[in-house]
Formats: C-alpha cells, sequence, structure tokens
C-alpha cells in the first residue's frame, strides 16, 4: 500500500532532485534515497538476536553454537 504525501522543498532542493530523477519520476528518486537512509540504521543494534544471525551466523563464527548454548551466545544467560 503507498501513500500519497506533499513535500515541500527549497528551490535549489528542487532542481537538484529533479536532476537526480533525469525522465523518471521525482518521487521514485525520494523512495530510493529514503530506503538507502533506512538500511544505514542497523536492526543488530537493538536485537541481539539479529546481531547474533547477521554478524556471526551460526557455523561461520568463532565459537561451536548448539540449540542447547543458543541462549547464553545470544543473550549471555
Amino acid at each position: 500500500m503507498r501513500r500519497r504525501t506533499q513535500l515541500y522543498l527549497e528551490e535549489d532542493q528542487y532542481r537538484w532532485l529533479k536532476r537526480q530523477a533525469g525522465r523518471g519520476a521525482m518521487a521514485d528518486v525520494v523512495r530510493r534515497l529514503i530506503d538507502e537512509a533506512r538500511g544505514r540504521t542497523s536492526p543488530s543494534k537493538g536485537d541481539p538476536f539479529i546481531r547474533y544471525l547477521l554478524e556471526e551466523p551460526p557455523g561461520r563464527g568463532g565459537r561451536t553454537t548448539s540449540v542447547a548454548t543458543l541462549d547464553e551466545d545470544v543473550y549471555g544467560e
């Protein structure tokens, strides 16, 4: 689902965005920039399990992990 929104830009921002879009839609450029900015925020910072999966997947990490030791490995408990 998409939502329509209105955005006020300074004249130089508008010209830059128009150049980036070329013959395409400026909205596509805005969506791409938002997606890129969101990708820079690592989901691993807040959730130890996501960090564990992204940074040291089972079988590739420096230590041996099993189902029996998963809570300790991920959450330190």
